[in-house]
């Protein structure tokens, strides 16, 4: 099917599901969000609502309908909507580069791909204008992108520079056979210097735009967090590793344990005094560096992004209270 979008004609994927006895009862959203992984759980939603998704050939708009076993499912997916995917220069800066990947320092307020009402530039416009052989693989509008970083979250995100690379490198993140280290400011201090928050993490079911510790239904998921410096007893620098990598995760760990990320306008409400007062710009985290063994050259590599210059005011503002 064929779909026009931006002036372009563009392909509508269509993806059949059989619905085995086993699965009776389960809702349609959650059904389909198992079979079709790389789409999120919240576009889906939008599908359903739209009447993308047809059951035994009828349009299905409730999310929430039970499956009774052994329909068919037809799913329309139309390409994301938003800015044309063109080569734009946005000046990145780069981190480290061989001709297997590179690793961007990625500034904050940058989304990371294209998605439904995103209509300026994404760091995927960027690497196609950076690196223009990108073009040649990927059909889901994200060139090179194997992981990535919340909008307001700036430092290292690494990509893939060919269809093998994009492939390997999603698999070390499968894995996760490399350390993700981040810099965050956040409210008050902690009573010890180390902790492991070890709680698992799933998608707040009264809003899908946000994650929430679940105990039931949650993924597990692991965040060592240690004391950098202390600000008084008003907000505290922690570096945290991250085992898992889940959507928010340092985000909802922090603000689970009464210690949310400054700046952080999802789950950092608590702070709000704080955030108005030091006028703090964006959620105060930073993807400092990654170390991981190169998939193709066997060799470790480090690579590490220095705090940007709207933290390190923020620190002096916190410094001379």
């Amino acid at each position: 099917m064929r779909f026009v979008v931006n002036k372009l004609v563009m392909e509508i994927e269509e993806h059949i599901i059989n619905v085995p006895e086993i699965d009776k009862g389960k809702r349609l959203d959650a059904f389909i969000a198992s079979k079709l992984t790389k789409i999120s759980r919240s576009r889906i939603a939008h599908l359903i609502e739209d009447g993308f998704i047809k059951i035994n050939g009828e349009i299905c708009r409730r999310r929430a309908a039970k499956l009774k076993g052994n329909e068919k499912i037809l799913a329309e997916v139309p390409p994301l909507p938003g800015c044309p995917l063109e080569p734009v220069n946005l000046n990145l800066k780069i981190l480290y580069e061989d001709e297997f990947l590179a690793v961007i320092n990625k500034p904050p307020g940058l989304v990371v791909h294209p998605a439904s009402g995103v209509v300026s530039p994404t760091l995927v416009h960027g690497l196609l204008y950076k690196f223009p052989e990108m073009s040649n693989f990927d059909k889901h509008g994200r060139p090179g992108i194997v992981h990535r970083l919340d909008k307001g979250t700036s430092g290292c995100i690494m990509i893939a520079k060919s269809e093998e690379a994009r492939l390997k490198l999603s698999d070390l993140f499968a894995r996760h056979d490399l350390k993700k280290e981040y810099f965050a400011l956040i409210k008050g201090i902690l009573e010890k210097n180390k902790i492991c928050i070890d709680e698992p993490i799933s998608r707040n079911i009264h809003n899908r735009t946000k994650m929430c510790v679940n105990e039931r239904d949650g993924r597990s998921s692991k965040s060592f967090v240690t004391v950098n410096k202390n600000f008084g007893k008003l907000a505290c620098a922690v570096d945290v590793q991250i085992v898992t990598g889940r959507t928010h995760q340092i985000r909802v760990h922090l603000a689970h344990i009464g210690h949310p990320v400054l700046g952080d306008a999802t789950y950092g409400n608590a702070a709000k005094e704080i955030n108005e007062k030091f006028l703090i710009p964006r959620q105060m985290l930073h993807a400092r560096k990654l170390t991981f063994v190169h998939p193709f050259t066997k060799k470790e590599c480090s690579v590490e992004s220095p705090l940007p210059e709207d933290m390190r005011l923020v620190m002096k503002r916190l410094e001379n209270q």
